[in-house]
């Protein structure tokens, strides 16, 4: 399977997609020009796509996140499907795992079933915790449950909530009366419920985002009254590798439409997806889909498998995810040009929807600082867990479990030093780029020791924050390595081989990305030795982007060869037959690909080589 034919998600899933039902029916569904049609006609005019919705419900839709079945696979697959299509069917859909997810944690039987039956019924589920006098800062929530009698009364407004006029199910955080603890409570919509006007958001346009203010409404605690915020933050820990899936179903539609339409139009003689610069974007964009969907998998597979656990590895992924696709959006629209400014030719969408993600359940802020804080672990040593494959194996070998179990595990934290996971890598693998991103995160943690006994770190959070994003897109780019390098996959206990295509893109986001990285880590170093701090002795920062840059040129030809070679008709191209990496299914290598690092875009005319203002 290539990028052509179906979402970097499913290629890199180490399950068969057929194994995780309802998908193939939903992805088949939602690959057909008519749903295309009508989820932009509902794009068009700000309204739910309803006829849709009811089409999924058909399809068994409500079983991916009805507490009773819910998986992490099935809800983040789900994700990556849905949002290869539409970002507002997406989180349309997605609010309901997340808002059910408290009931997985703490919630008893019965919330559980009652949650079930309105699913089934075709209802659905919010979750409210925004105020926009307090945005991010839950802690200052003024919305407020008292009880009364056997039961609680909520009271306040809440806004900007996915679902807010129309779902059914309203999780709400609220302040225990007047005192500074909070719960999380669970209210059905009725008549002292009152829907606030939709907000007209930039993404999402159908999405319905608006407010719910509660004037006595019956709601019961979901967990003990007090345990809100212990019970918010083992959600997050668990929804935030779901918008990684997301977003990566984003990356993957945005890649898809524009090799296609790279491939179909010419305005020189022959498709522009001949011109060098045209390629290159699309080479770009193919390796920012593997980073995003490698990262999101490896998330979705260790919650799977380790339930709250598995926070680092999806934060990472919220983090990284997001930051990556927009970046994949954008090489596309380059590749279209004004005509992803225009609504009518579709890519407008994926510009928009894509904005959305980084702000879904947290901002990048707030990711940045859960992750600078988990470097300035790796920087003093605090862990002793080794490379940590043997757990990360058996994750990927583990069938999709109950999140009912999963969620309510308490496990030990997983997040093993990264510059121990290249190293393991680096010697299953010939790629001098492997050791040389093992040589990189040496220094990105050496340099934080560095700053940390200076003072720069505890004084300086935008330093901070700028070593946590090198830190997080350094573990995209380990986690599409133990996903598609064909030595390493074997480290994680996967076999086969991903398909060429893939193995290219790898090789050009280690080429491409690893020597930013390096060079982000160096910006770093100067700016602590400027300030009068002493960086760790490192090996010469041109040697280090020259064993990555060095993945460059036999990536780009490969890549160039897919993105010329007219993908055939077979299974595929719906999502429906897909199988992931190592599995034994039809297109399992993709594209012949011969090696011989023949570029395939070098006939191209010299009109091609001219890019003229006007091309569009």
């Amino acid at each position: 399977m290539t990028p052509d034919e179906t979402s970097a998600w499913q290629r890199l899933c180490p399950r068969p997609m057929a194994q995780v039902d309802p998908l193939p029916a939903i992805a088949r569904h939602l690959d057909h020009p008519d749903t295309a049609r009508r989820l932009a006609a509902a794009d068009a005019a700000r309204t739910p796509p309803d006829d849709v919705l009811a089409d999924l419900r058909e399809l068994g839709v409500a079983a991916v996140y009805d507490p009773d079945s819910a998986t992490a696979v099935h809800v983040n697959a789900l994700n990556a499907v849905a949002a290869r299509h539409s970002g507002s069917l997406a989180i349309t859909l997605g609010v309901n795992a997340l808002a059910l997810l408290p009931l997985c944690i703490t919630g008893t039987p019965a919330q559980r079933d009652r949650a079930g039956a309105v699913l089934r019924g075709g209802g659905a589920a919010a979750l409210l915790l925004t105020e926009l006098e307090h945005g991010s800062n839950l802690a200052r929530t003024d919305t407020r449950v008292d009880p009364d009698g056997d039961g609680y009364l909520l009271t306040g407004e809440k806004q900007l909530i996915n679902g807010g006029s129309r779902h059914d199910l309203l999780v709400t955080l609220a302040r225990l009366g007047d005192t500074d603890r909070f719960g999380l409570f669970l209210a059905e919509r009725d008549d002292t419920v009152t829907a606030l006007p939709p907000w007209r958001t930039l993404p999402a346009t159908a999405a319905d985002i608006s407010g719910v203010r509660f004037a006595g409404t019956p709601a019961e605690p979901i967990g003990a009254p007090g345990d809100g915020l212990t019970i918010l933050q083992l959600t997050l820990a668990l929804s935030r590798g779901g918008i990684g899936s997301l977003a990566s179903g984003a990356a993957s539609g945005a890649l898809a439409q524009a090799v296609r339409y790279a491939r179909e139009r010419d305005v020189y003689g022959q498709p522009i997806v001949h011109l060098g610069a045209i390629a290159e974007h699309l080479a770009r964009a193919a390796a920012l889909d593997v980073l995003v969907a490698a990262t999101a998998v490896k998330a979705t597979f260790l919650i799977n498998a380790l339930g709250p656990a598995a926070a680092y590895a999806a934060a990472v992924a919220k983090y990284a995810c997001c930051e990556l696709a927009e970046q994949a959006v954008n090489e596309g629209r380059a590749v279209l040009g004004s005509r992803a400014l225009v609504e009518e030719f579709g890519y407008a969408a994926r510009v928009r929807d894509v904005l959305l993600y980084g702000v879904f359940d947290g901002t990048r802020h707030i990711l940045l600082d859960q992750l600078q804080w988990r470097l300035e672990r790796f920087a003093a040593g605090a862990d002793r867990s080794g490379d940590g494959y043997p757990v990360l194996a058996e994750a990927y070998s583990r069938p999709p479990q109950p999140l009912v179990r999963t969620a309510r595990l308490r496990l030990r934290p997983y997040a093993p030093a990264p510059a121990s996971r290249a190293a393991t890598l680096a010697a299953r693998t010939d790629r001098p780029a492997v050791a040389a991103l093992g040589t990189l995160l040496t220094r990105l943690v050496d340099l934080v020791g560095a700053a940390r006994r200076h003072g720069r770190w505890a004084a300086d959070q935008a330093w901070r924050f700028a070593a946590a994003a090198v830190l997080a897109e350094a573990e995209a780019l380990l986690a599409a390595v133990e996903l598609i390098d064909p030595g390493c996959r074997a480290v994680v206990g996967l076999p086969g081989r991903a398909s060429a295509a893939d193995e290219a893109a790898l090789g050009y986001a280690l080429g491409w990305r690893g020597a930013e990285l390096a060079t982000r880590v160096e910006v770093l170093a100067a700016d602590l030795r400027a300030d009068g701090g002493a960086g760790p002795d490192r090996p010469g920062h041109d040697d280090l982007v020259a064993a990555f840059a060095g993945e460059l040129p036999p990536a780009r030809a490969a890549l160039r060869h897919w993105l010329t070679t007219t993908p055939t008709d077979g299974p595929g191209h719906d999502g429906s037959d897909q199988d992931g990496p190592g599995h034994d299914g039809p297109g399992r290598d993709g594209p012949d690909y011969d090696g011989s690092g023949v570029d395939a875009a070098t006939g191209a005319s010299a009109a091609g080589d001219r890019l003229g203002a006007g091309m569009r």
